[in-house]
């Protein structure tokens, strides 16, 4: 053995050459202040140990007795011992391989153990928790024995530390099956399946068949087959019932009640990590659902606040780890020569966006169709004030000029249309789609390899909102020399910034309002400057980036109003928004700023999108997301 200063390890090699696991105090002592003063050169942790060892002894054995790895037996001060519990992990690490190829061979129990053990060196727990915990972490070591307490009164089971958890399962397994290969037990408990399980013989009889021949695969279909745990039920149920009329047990007997009784927690352990999987599962599914509805693009914080139908949060049902997974392979997976079905773009900011590839054209073609009015009036507004000042701007005469400009109106006022528009793999998902015939690329985005001009793309023709800007002006305008000649002379200079001013003005009758008057609206004031705080906040959470709660609304009311003439059109626009006026307001009579957060909004949203009225409108999504948009807009301009 390697020079150590561990004494838990010297301890364990001590007990293991005196061939006991009771060894005297005093000879400990002499043997580590000779072992120090043999291998001090190499470890020179052994120094303290040269003179005096037994102070830095009791200092070494404390953490040593507190994790069960040791006890001080000092009942007689003349003969001082310890017991070393390492040295039977040794030994019943042994009895477990005789398990293995012996089924007959009954596990270690604590009888198996001096009467004198210190009972504080096992660590004693009921079955049913062991096992699960020991399933679900086990770290093997050579520090640890285990006294697993099983019902029936029946004797506990030692389970040495450095034996793998699976190994103590397995010779349950077996112990089982060695029974059941007996005529008598096997036609009885088959028989006994059959006829608790009509309609299902052949599965039975197959679970049966295969239990009994391979314990090992039993085991693993019991990790994936719900049948099986219902089987593995019903038969470790009916052993123990037969059993529970035998007055005295006998070896054999309590080998099979202990195999039992480890056999039906493992199923319950495998049934329950099913269910967990199930729900997982499940989960990642109505996360890839929602990544699928309106507003199709999400960022990590916003996949996080997903719930399901119930509203409870999914974040809860899944593992980090599981979402992470889920998220790399829809992101990386795909097939010879296409893109993967997730994509993952950034803005400017840096956040970072996913996104379902069959969704992209839809979204690029709805958010250019929302931002046509925005641009076309900012721009005929802007160039109406340049020709009102006879003046001109190159956007107005030259279209590369204009496609530029347009091209930074979409960057300001949409980034996450300006990042897809931009996105390296937008070019590679027209050709996919275009050679795959999908859904989701009904109008092109490309001429050849390029991207259609923003002008093209946002249907926007600069000599339109030039003549549209020009009918603006007064008549005098379009009259050629008049025009020059005015603009000659009224040609306003460039302007040049000025400094902000402030000022400080006082009513004049402002000592006419009492204080009395003051203090009664502070307090109202106050309440609704809470809920107009609160409504910025959950805007700032719901509303993407770059985009703003007008935006949204207009955008969601053109999805859920499907109406084709403008007064329908108007009229459902108004009822809808009616409607939710007249709930906010009896709503806002309770709630406070502190109360009014996403989730609330939400739970609202859906209380009000499942009367009858509002059933009416086919899209329930987009009007869901317009619902919530539509109570923050109210509460905000409160």
């Amino acid at each position: 053995m390697a020079a150590t200063s561990d004494m838990g390890v010297l301890l364990r090699f001590y007990a293991s050459k005196q061939k006991s696991p009771f060894i005297l105090y005093s000879s400990f002592v002499d043997y580590v202040k000779r072992y120090a003063a043999k291998n001090v050169e190499e470890q020179a942790e052994l120094v303290p140990y040269l003179g005096d060892p037994v102070p830095q002894l009791e200092k070494a054995f404390e953490p040593l007795i507190q994790s069960k790895q040791i006890a001080i037996i000092d009942t007689n001060p003349a003969k001082k011992a310890i017991f070393v519990t390492g040295y039977y992990n040794a030994i019943f690490a042994e009895r477990y391989k005789e398990i293995k190829s012996n089924a007959t061979v009954p596990f270690p129990t604590i009888q198996d153990m001096p009467k004198q053990t210190p009972s504080e060196v096992l660590i004693k727990s009921e079955y049913t928790e062991i096992i699960f915990d020991l399933l679900k972490n086990q770290k093997p070591d050579d520090k640890n024995l285990y006294a697993i307490i099983v019902p029936m009164n029946l004797p506990s089971i030692i389970f040495p530390g450095n034996v793998p958890v699976s190994v103590l399962v397995n010779a349950s397994l077996e112990k089982m099956q060695h029974m059941l290969e007996k005529d008598e037990y096997h036609d009885y408990y088959l028989k006994k399946l059959r006829m608790s399980n009509p309609g299902k013989e052949i599965s039975v009889k197959n679970f049966f068949s295969q239990f009994v021949k391979s314990p090992e695969e039993a085991l693993q279909s019991l990790k994936n087959s719900a049948d099986c745990f219902y089987f593995w039920g019903q038969l470790c149920y009916f052993i123990k019932q037969d059993y529970e009329k035998v007055k005295d047990f006998t070896q054999e007997d309590v080998n099979v009640l202990q195999a039992v009784a480890i056999s039906e927690i493992v199923t319950s352990f495998y049934k329950n990590e099913s269910a967990k999987n199930l729900q997982q599962e499940n989960a990642l599914k109505s996360v890839q659902n929602h990544m699928k509805m309106p507003p199709y693009f999400f960022t990590m914080d916003g996949i996080l606040k997903f719930t399901d139908a119930k509203g409870v949060p999914l974040q809860g049902q899944y593992k980090d780890e599981a979402l992470k997974e889920f998220l790399q392979k829809e992101t990386t997976d795909a097939m010879a020569n296409e893109l993967p079905n997730l994509l993952v773009f950034k803005t400017a900011s840096g956040a970072r966006y996913f996104i379902y590839k069959e969704k992209v054209f839809p979204l690029v073609i709805r958010m250019c169709n929302e931002l046509h009015d925005t641009i076309n009036d900012e721009l005929t507004r802007e160039w109406y004030e340049v020709l009102k000042n006879y003046d001109k701007k190159p956007e107005m005469l030259d279209e590369a000029a204009f496609n530029q400009r347009l091209e930074h109106e979409v960057e300001k006022l949409n980034p996450v249309l300006y990042a897809l528009l931009n996105a390296t793999f937008l070019s590679v998902l027209n050709v996919e789609m275009a050679r795959t015939n999908k859904v989701g690329n009904s109008a092109n985005l490309f001429l050849g390899d390029n991207l259609l001009p923003y002008s093209t793309l946002l249907m926007l023709n600069r000599q339109t909102i030039l003549a549209n800007a020009k009918i603006l002006l007064p008549f005098w305008y379009t009259i050629p020399f008049f025009s020059w000649l005015m603009g000659l002379f009224n040609k306003k200079p460039a302007k040049k910034k000025k400094k902000a001013s402030h000022a400080v003005y006082q009513s004049e009758s402002a000592g006419d309002s009492s204080e009395e008057r003051k203090s009664a609206s502070h307090k109202s004031e106050s309440r609704k400057d809470a809920l107009v705080s609160a409504a910025k906040k959950v805007e700032s959470n719901i509303v993407p980036e770059g985009s703003t709660i007008e935006r949204e609304l207009n955008s969601y009311k053109k999805q859920w109003n499907r109406m084709l003439t403008k007064q329908a059109y108007l009229n459902l626009t108004e009822d809808v928004n009616s409607l939710i006026r007249d709930y906010m307001r009896k709503i806002l009579r309770t709630i406070s700023g502190q109360s009014f957060t996403i989730d609330r909004i939400q739970d609202l949203a859906e209380t009000l999108c499942k009367t009858p009225n509002m059933q009416k409108i086919t899209d329930q999504d987009s009007l869901y997301v317009y619902v919530q948009l539509y109570m923050i807009y109210l509460v905000k301009n409160l």
